[in-house]
């Protein structure tokens, strides 16, 4: 196991070395494998439910959506999602082709399908059904004021931030969307591959949501604190590359940052859905120390490669 490990991170398998290394050095490179290895397995491990580990870089990580399961066309793409801290600050990026203002559309709600909240889920159970969204160990942040969340008309209600004590809604008649996950998939874009980011197929993200009404938008919740909005030139000087992977960056780039001590600790699970239910996208974010170590561990192995 080590010894293909190894292979597969593009370093040299610390069996074949030892023979020509000092035994110490040896049994560093052991050591040093190992560490990896094992903080891999955790990152894919902590996260309650994970079905596929997110992707670590630069200190940011990300889960890859498929490119082709936005219906409605480019507009309703969404290509990636991220998860960055530093101290106490968490930092959430979104790349798609949705802009954060909404995509118009006449006839609907606010004249505008927008992206729902982003939903971070600490508690043990999925999210198949409308009361488990109230878990006091699950959370909302409203990251655009355009989506009709709140009771929000014409923009009378622009509150951004993090929200508790949530009961949540689907607003899909107003928007013109699916009335059900199952009719999204039925239409064509249930995917085997990416289908909703770390939930990677069809079957990972019914086993999470079910397959019946989804619930995009909260309707009321208690207000925790705000949020400070970032572009993608803020969010770039943070050390965010949606180009680093193939097919993650799309033309609109926008974020936040938070006060992550107002949350609970350990690992949760991220995601939104569309007003409209076109397209969602979900992460799995681990333990802050976890995905320290990984990331720390990945520099080393990148730093070892270029000795080598």
């Amino acid at each position: 196991m080590e010894k293909t490990f190894c292979k597969t991170l593009g370093v040299k398998a610390t069996t074949s070395q030892s023979a020509s290394l000092p035994a110490a050095r040896a049994s560093a490179g052991k050591r040093f494998a190992r560490a990896v290895f094992c903080s891999l397995v955790t990152l894919a491990m902590t996260t309650p439910g994970a079905s596929h580990a997110g992707q670590i870089w630069n200190g940011w990580n990300y889960a890859i959506d498929s490119n082709s399961d936005g219906s409605g066309g480019s507009g309703y793409e969404e290509l990636s999602l991220a998860y960055h801290q530093q101290g106490s600050t968490g930092y959430f990026a979104i790349s798609g082709g949705m802009p954060l203002a909404g995509v118009p559309h006449s006839g609907v709600l606010n004249e505008t399908i927008a992206p729902g909240e982003l939903y971070l889920n600490f508690s043990s159970h999925n999210l198949d059904t409308q009361a488990k969204y109230s878990d006091p160990d699950v959370f909302a942040i409203r990251f655009t004021s355009a989506n009709d969340s709140l009771g929000n008309v014409s923009g009378s209600n622009p509150t951004l931030g993090l929200f508790k004590n949530l009961t949540v809604t689907n607003l899909t008649g107003a928007p013109y969307g699916y009335t059900s996950l199952q009719q999204y998939y039925d239409y064509g874009f249930g995917r085997t591959v990416g289908a909703m980011g770390d939930l990677n197929t069809t079957t990972d993200v019914t086993n999470y949501f079910g397959n019946g009404t989804m619930y995009p938008n909260v309707a009321t919740g208690t207000f925790v604190e705000g949020i400070s909005s970032l572009d993608a030139i803020q969010l770039a000087a943070l050390g965010l590359d949606f180009a680093h992977f193939p097919g993650a960056l799309g033309g609109e780039v926008y974020g936040f940052s938070f006060d992550r001590s107002k949350l609970p600790t350990g690992a949760f699970r991220a995601h939104f859905f569309e007003e409209c239910i076109n397209d969602g996208i979900a992460l799995n974010v681990p333990e802050p120390g976890t995905l320290a170590l990984l990331s720390s561990s990945l520099a080393g192995i990148a730093f070892r490669r270029r000795r080598q």
